[in-house]
């Protein structure tokens, strides 16, 4: 007798969040940083996130993106919970290294601790209580 097996892996591209998350792990080309600054500058929200999760996905695999900080930091004054989320991953990465300029954030942690979401409170707590200022 051959018994069928179920099926139990997820379609193509859909593994675990965004299908085309892995396109932010390219290789660095010359003149990415600079590139990475202009679409952190951008006003479009969907191209600001993309461009933070590129810093993010270099920070993942080494390499110093500490260089744009206060681009990646000008990026935390937003609604866009997304986009909060991965400037206070960066900023609890790189805190350490550039603590003069982690405290012009300090206001947004505290205004964030104080809003009506729920998620947003705990992100700022949490961030507060990971950063060595």
């Amino acid at each position: 007798q051959q018994q069928q097996q179920k099926d139990t892996t997820m379609p193509k591209g859909k593994e675990g969040g965004n299908s085309n998350d892995s396109r932010f792990f390219t290789t660095q080309k010359k003149g990415e940083m600079h590139e990475l600054r202009m679409e952190l500058h951008a006003t479009e929200k969907h191209v600001k996130v993309d461009a933070v999760k590129k810093v993010i996905a270099n920070m993942t695999v080494g390499k110093d993106v500490s260089m744009l900080f206060t681009d990646v930091l000008n990026c935390v004054q937003t609604g866009n919970i997304e986009l909060k989320k991965l400037v206070y991953l960066y900023l609890i990465n790189y805190a350490k290294t550039q603590p003069e300029l982690t405290l012009l954030a300090v206001n947004t942690f505290v205004k964030d601790s104080n809003d009506a979401n729920p998620l947003i409170r705990a992100l700022a707590v949490r961030t507060m209580g990971c950063i060595r200022v």
